[in-house]
């Protein structure tokens, strides 16, 4: 018997590992992001957001993720039991952790890349076209965003197991609703 690849679960592992192992190897993605992203200064300082720093600690990367980590969590959790009747808080801790794995690619970019500042950018905007590992960065975080977004709503999905219009409508005001604890958890944090 062949032993092929399974492509569909680059974007839906779920189906095969959710719960607490997923959360495991969810945690040590997150664990390795932070790591990297700490010394290549990408910092994912939102629900869904990665970005640029000059300056950013291990203990400042590993509190963004921790802020990142539970405001999704929890969010979706509740949007989940709003749209569902059987969740576990264990599925939706592991998916969700888990869909965080692409993230480790922004920390590998941030090799790449020259950090700007914004005083930078505004005073020249051209500045940008100065550092080409910006615009790799840039360009290359499209298609990682879109995958960890798929792999978001998948895991989502799975956990919930809704349906149609009520788990496209949870999940997208679940992640706005993420999206927005995460900056006021940060900006009273920072």
């Amino acid at each position: 018997m062949k032993n092929k690849f399974r492509w569909n679960l680059l974007y839906n592992p779920f189906t095969k590992i959710a719960g607490w192992q997923a959360f495991a190897v969810g945690i040590l993605f997150v664990l390795l992001s932070g790591l990297i992203g700490s010394y290549t200064g990408v910092a994912f300082d939102g629900a869904i957001d990665a970005h640029i720093t000059k300056n950013l600690t291990i203990k400042e990367s590993f509190l963004l993720l921790g802020i990142h980590i539970v405001s999704v969590v929890v969010i979706l959790f509740i949007t989940g039991l709003i749209i569902s009747k059987r969740l576990r808080f264990v599925d939706m801790l592991g998916t969700m952790t888990l869909a965080r794995a692409p993230l480790i690619l922004f920390a590998i970019l941030g090799l790449i890349v020259t950090p700007v500042s914004a005083e930078e950018i505004m005073s020249n905007p051209m500045a940008i076209l100065h550092n080409p590992g910006l615009i790799i960065f840039s360009v290359i975080s499209i298609p990682i965003m879109i995958w960890f977004i798929a792999l978001m709503y998948n895991g989502f999905r799975v956990s919930t197991g809704a349906k149609g219009a009520k788990l496209i409508v949870g999940f997208i005001v679940g992640l706005i609703a993420a999206e927005i604890v995460s900056k006021i958890l940060i900006s009273q944090l920072f």
